[in-house]
């Protein structure tokens, strides 16, 4: 098991290093060219990263108080109400600029990130920062509509995770290429197919594609998709687990732990919002 070989080959990665071969991670082999980031006295460990993911999930947490602060202060100085989503439940407009730039932050950030791995310790910082702000207000809108489905689906969220977690090192799920593969590509499909959409629904929301879409999200179609969006999220997990037990068996250098906890924290994010739609898609379907 993967917790268990840290210290199985400790000269492997230097020995990999020396004959010129790769990983199979292809972060890892890209992080080759940040300043000797590998080989060093310290290497990664499991205690290590998920110290990274804490503070990830604090800066997140940091980013949702935000959202219910200024939300508070808006409400107690008598701002302008935006919309009023169902009773009790109001959206400011001073909100609506905010998520707008929480949003384009988050983007730059999480670009920069991408491929700058080096700047994760900062530009990670700030993503989780703008996620947190941009996922309160979803969630907050998801909460005006649907009775207690926020609770619900925090919890639904960390049984994944376990379950995924489970299945991973204990060996009963294996993440190779093909796998990967896979995911990565139905990621990429995902991504375009939503921008195409975002783009469609925001330059001619009464056309008849735009309205065809909305009819099938909202039907037993649409919970498909949403189901199919959740194992992404929960596919995206295993391949962290497996980036993070590639690093430490492999005596990685401690700084890639930033990469794997910041990826890790992007996949529950990421599957936090997937559970939240499809039980919003089930509900509407009741």
């Amino acid at each position: 098991m993967a917790f268990y070989q840290q210290n199985q080959y400790p000269n492997q990665f230097q020995n990999q290093r020396r004959s010129g071969g790769t990983f199979s991670n292809a972060a890892i082999n890209r992080t080759f060219t940040f300043e000797d980031s590998f080989g060093g006295e310290q290497s990664a460990t499991y205690a290590g990263i998920f110290a990274k993911v804490g503070y990830f999930m604090i800066i997140t947490f940091l980013g949702v108080a935000a959202f219910f602060y200024m939300h508070s202060y808006f409400g107690s100085h008598g701002y302008t109400v935006s919309s009023t989503i169902a009773e009790g439940y109001v959206v400011y407009s001073n909100e609506m600029a905010i998520m707008i730039g929480a949003w384009i932050i988050t983007l730059i950030a999480g670009l920069v990130a991408a491929f700058a791995i080096k700047t994760i310790p900062v530009s990670g910082t700030i993503y989780c920062a703008g996620m947190g702000y941009a996922v309160a207000i979803t969630s907050y809108i998801y909460a005006a509509q649907y009775s207690g489905i926020v609770v619900e689906a925090l919890v639904l969220t960390i049984l994944i995770i376990a379950a995924m977690a489970v299945l991973y090192y204990t060996g009963i799920v294996k993440v190779g290429e093909k796998f990967k593969t896979i995911v990565f590509t139905a990621l990429i499909a995902s991504v375009i197919g939503g921008a195409i959409f975002g783009l469609l629904a925001w330059l001619a929301p009464n056309s008849t594609i735009v309205k065809s879409i909305l009819k099938v999200q909202s039907g037993p179609l649409g919970i498909l998709f949403a189901v199919l969006g959740v194992l992404l999220a929960a596919a995206l997990l295993l391949i962290d687990f497996d980036t993070i037990a590639e690093a430490v068996t492999n005596n990685v250098n401690k700084k890639y732990e930033w990469y794997c906890s910041y990826s890790l924290m992007l996949s529950v994010i990421l599957l936090y919002l997937k559970v939240l739609r499809l039980l919003a898609r089930l509900q509407n379907n009741k």
